[in-house]
C-alpha cells in the first residue's frame, strides 16, 4: 500500500519526537478528521517530528498485554518504525469508551508502566526516563476522570490555541533546565491542561474563530481500493464546529458549544489549495451539522463544478430540500444518513428534534423519488421517560417509510441504545443500566427485530443484543466514572477485559455499578467542565 503526503523528518534535525496514537486499527484511525488534523498541525512545528501508531492490523489482541505473545515489534510508528517507548510524547487521540482497553494494552505492551504514580516513583528514584503520556479528545473533554490514573497530562476541549505553549514548555523541560515535577506545575498554568498529578482545575479550551484552525492542505491518501480504505481515499474539510440544535443527549452540542462556521472564503481557499497540491477523488464535509452552516448548497456545488465528488456525514432531516436533495444527484451521492433518534413525536420533541413524522414522510418521499437510492437512520432506545407505546412508533414510522416504496435493503437501520454522557443535560438518565431494568432493553431489541426483520426493504443493522447492551453499559459507566471506576477497569484489563472479568472487577473491589449508577441518577457529578 502507497501513501501519498506522508511526513517524514529526519530526527537528528529535530528536538521533540511525537508519537500520535489512535487506539485502534488504522483504517478507523485514519478515517478521523482529528488525526489528520493534529498529525499536520504537530508536524508543522520544525523541530517536532510527529508519527503515527494505531493497533497491529493483522493480529489477534488479547488482554492483557502480558498474556499476549504477539512481539511488540508490531507496534512500531509507520514512518519510522520507531517504538512507542522511543518517542519524547506519546499522545492518544480518544474518541470512543471502548478503546480504554486498547490504550492500556499499547502502553504495556510498549514496557511504559500504566500508571502515572508508577513513573513518577521510577522517574524520581530511578531516574527513569518514559515518553510523557498525554490525551485529548472528545472522550477526555468529556470526563478525564477515568482516565486520569494513566497519563500526565490531558487537554480539555480545543487544542489548536495551547499547542505551541505545551510545546515551548516541554523543550525547557526536555533540555533539562528544569525538574520533571516543576514541569508539571507550569504546565497547569496553561489553560485547558488537566494534570492528575496535581488535581488542578481546568477550564474547556474554546477556539472561537474556526478559520484559526488551519484545514490540512497535505492529508494522507491511500491508493488502496476497498470498502475498508474507502474514507482514506477522501480529503477532510471541517466547516463547522459544535451543534446549534442542543440536543439533550449530543455531546457535539455542549462539549463543543458554542457552535462556530468556518468562512466560506477560507473553505474555498483550502479546496483551491488542496486540489492544487493533493490527488483525491472525493471531499468529505466535516461538522456535526454541516447543512446548518449558510454556504452549505454553495459549497457543495463549488466542490461539484470543480469535478470532485461530495461526500456528506448525516444531514438534519428538516433541511433536506428538494433543492439540496437534487445538488447529492448531481454529486452521484447515493446514500444519505438521517437521525431520527426516535419514533414518536414526543420522544424526539423532548430530545430536542422538532420535526414531525409526516413531515420526515415527505422528506423520505422525495428521496424515494430521487436518483438516491439508500437511506441509512439512527434511532435511540432506551431514552429518558421512554414507553412500549415509542419502541412500536420506530415500527410504524420505518413501516410507513417502507410503504413509499423503497427497494430491497434500502433502509439500513442502526438502532443503539442511549448513552449518558457526562454534562449534557441527560447526563443523570441512567435508568435503563439499572439491573432491574436491563432485560427491558433486551426485549425492546427482541420486539423490533421481531417486527422489522421480514420487511423486504429494510436491512437491520443490530445483532446480538446482549453484547449491544453490555457494550453501552460499559460505556455509560466509562462516561460518567470516577476514580473509583478507574481502579475498576484497571483490573478488569488486568483479568482479560471481558464482561464477566468486569463483574469480578466489581466483586474485588466491592464495587457496586448499580450503586454507582444510582448515585449519578441522584444527581452525582465526578467532572463539571
Amino acid at each position: 500500500m502507497i501513501t501519498e503526503n506522508v511526513i517524514i523528518k529526519d530526527w537528528r534535525k529535530i528536538d521533540i519526537s511525537f508519537g500520535l496514537i489512535y487506539p485502534n486499527k488504522y483504517t478507523l484511525g485514519m478515517s478521523s478528521y482529528s488525526i489528520r488534523l493534529l498529525y499536520f498541525l504537530i508536524n508543522s512545528f520544525d523541530n517536532i517530528a510527529c508519527e503515527r501508531i494505531f493497533l497491529p492490523d493483522n493480529l489477534y489482541i488479547k488482554f492483557p498485554a502480558s498474556k499476549d505473545y504477539s512481539s511488540k515489534n508490531n507496534l512500531r510508528s509507520l514512518e519510522n518504525k520507531v517504538l512507542p517507548e522511543d518517542f519524547d510524547i506519546l499522545g492518544f487521540s480518544l474518541h470512543f469508551e471502548n478503546d480504554f482497553k486498547n490504550v492500556l494494552w499499547i502502553l504495556e505492551k510498549a514496557e511504559i508502566p500504566i500508571t502515572f504514580q508508577e513513573r513518577l516513583k521510577m522517574i524520581s528514584k530511578d531516574k527513569a526516563q518514559f515518553p510523557l503520556l498525554i490525551a485529548g479528545g472528545p472522550v477526555v473533554t468529556s470526563n478525564p476522570i477515568p482516565l486520569s490514573k494513566f497519563f500526565d497530562i490531558l487537554f480539555i476541549g480545543d487544542s489548536e490555541q495551547n499547542l505551541k505553549y505545551f510545546f515551548d514548555l516541554y523543550q525547557v523541560y526536555n533540555i533539562q533546565k528544569i525538574q520533571f515535577k516543576e514541569f508539571l506545575e507550569r504546565a497547569k498554568n496553561i489553560e485547558g491542561l488537566f494534570i492528575p498529578a496535581l488535581q488542578n482545575n481546568a477550564k474547556r479550551v474554546i477556539l472561537k474563530n474556526l478559520d484559526d484552525s488551519p484545514t490540512p492542505i497535505f492529508q494522507l491518501i491511500s491508493n488502496q481500493s476497498s470498502v475498508e480504505s474507502i474514507f482514506e481515499n477522501y480529503f477532510f474539510i471541517e466547516i463547522n464546529r459544535g451543534c446549534p440544535f442542543k440536543c439533550k443527549f449530543c455531546i457535539s452540542s455542549f462539549h463543543n458549544h458554542p457552535f462556530r462556521n468556518r468562512s466560506y472564503e477560507n473553505i474555498i481557499n483550502s479546496i483551491q489549495k488542496s486540489i492544487k497540491y493533493s490527488k483525491f477523488e472525493t471531499i468529505s464535509l466535516i461538522g456535526s451539522c454541516v447543512s446548518s452552516h449558510p454556504k452549505f448548497e454553495q459549497i457543495c456545488e463549488y466542490i461539484i463544478d470543480n469535478g470532485k465528488r461530495l461526500a456528506v456525514p448525516s444531514i438534519r432531516v428538516e433541511h433536506l430540500t428538494q433543492n439540496i436533495i437534487t445538488i447529492f444527484e448531481k454529486a452521484e451521492i447515493k446514500t444519505i444518513t438521517i437521525a431520527p433518534e426516535a419514533g414518536s413525536e414526543r420522544l424526539r420533541y423532548n430530545l430536542g428534534k422538532k420535526i414531525a413524522n409526516e413531515k420526515i414522510l415527505s422528506i423520505l418521499a422525495q428521496i424515494k423519488d430521487s436518483q438516491i437510492k439508500n437511506v441509512k437512520f439512527y434511532f435511540l432506545i432506551g431514552l429518558p421517560n421512554e414507553k412500549d407505546e415509542d419502541i412500536d412508533a420506530i415500527i410504524n414510522l420505518l413501516k410507513s417509510i417502507n410503504r413509499l416504496g423503497f427497494r430491497k435493503n434500502s433502509l439500513r437501520v442502526n438502532i443503539n441504545p442511549f448513552i449518558p454522557k457526562l454534562n449534557t443535560p441527560y447526563e443523570k438518565e441512567t435508568t435503563f443500566y439499572l439491573d432491574e431494568n436491563l432485560p427491558k432493553l433486551t426485549k425492546k431489541y427482541q420486539k423490533l427485530d421481531k417486527e422489522l426483520k421480514n420487511i423486504e426493504s429494510i436491512k437491520l443493522r443490530f445483532k446480538n443484543f446482549k453484547s449491544i447492551i453490555k457494550n453501552a453499559r460499559l460505556q455509560a459507566m466509562i462516561s460518567l466514572g470516577n476514580k473509583q471506576v478507574s481502579d475498576l477497569l484497571l483490573e478488569y484489563y488486568k483479568d482479560g477485559a471481558t464482561f464477566s472479568t468486569l463483574q469480578k472487577a466489581e466483586k474485588e473491589l466491592k464495587f457496586s455499578l448499580n450503586d454507582y449508577l444510582l448515585k449519578i441518577k441522584e444527581c452525582y457529578s465526578p467532572w463539571i467542565i
